[in-house]
């Protein structure tokens, strides 16, 4: 039961982590068959573009889950912590909407899909998939954190007041490169004299 909680908790990263490692192994062997072996394989490069698809939607949907998208809050910043609250309730309830619009609209481009790849023959709706995935699961989690922000303020609140960078900074790497940037400038200090 842990092992199946942890696979739906952590479904977009095996999704997108895989689709990566497929489009990278892909690319690689169609550049050795290409300047190698002057035979390239057409049907890589298809497989690549549908990798690609699969980490753009789902792993921006890793991405938005775990708050890691670019944001300028500059000015959101200099509000009281109630007023900005508001705003990202305002904000999700927002994305609910805009998030739940692309996924019935990328499922009816999915289930519309008569299109072939030229080479494989594989059908777009392989690749047409990834963007309902990817957007339903934005929207899930665009609803579990606008419920969040009335069941569990404080929770929500964490969520966007720590940054990034004090979530995730590795202090013993803080200190080994500060360690290198001050011998660097003791070093440049003293061929200056």
């Amino acid at each position: 039961m842990k092992k199946l909680k942890w696979l739906v908790l952590h479904i977009e990263e095996i999704i997108s982590g895989i689709a990566i490692a497929i489009m990278m192994c892909a690319i690689f062997l169609n550049v050795i068959m290409r300047y190698v072996f002057r035979n390239p394989t057409a049907w890589a490069d298809e497989l690549a573009v549908i990798c690609l698809a699969y980490v753009t939607f789902v792993g921006g949907a890793a991405a938005y889950k775990k708050n890691l998208h670019f944001g300028i809050d500059v000015l959101l910043d200099r509000l009281p912590v109630n007023i900005r609250m508001i705003i990202r309730q305002l904000t999700n309830f927002v994305f609910i909407v805009m998030f739940g619009f692309v996924t019935v609209m990328g499922y009816r481009l999915f289930a519309s899909a008569v299109k072939v790849f030229n080479y494989s023959g594989w059908s777009y709706k392989i690749m047409d998939a990834a963007l309902p995935l990817g957007f339903l699961s934005m929207t899930i989690y665009s609803l579990y954190f606008f419920i969040q922000s009335f069941r569990d303020r404080d929770a929500y609140i964490r969520r966007y007041e720590t940054s990034y960078e004090e979530e995730n900074v590795d202090e013993e790497l803080v200190k080994a490169s500060e360690k290198i940037f001050n011998r660097d400038e003791t070093e440049e200090g003293g061929t200056d004299k």
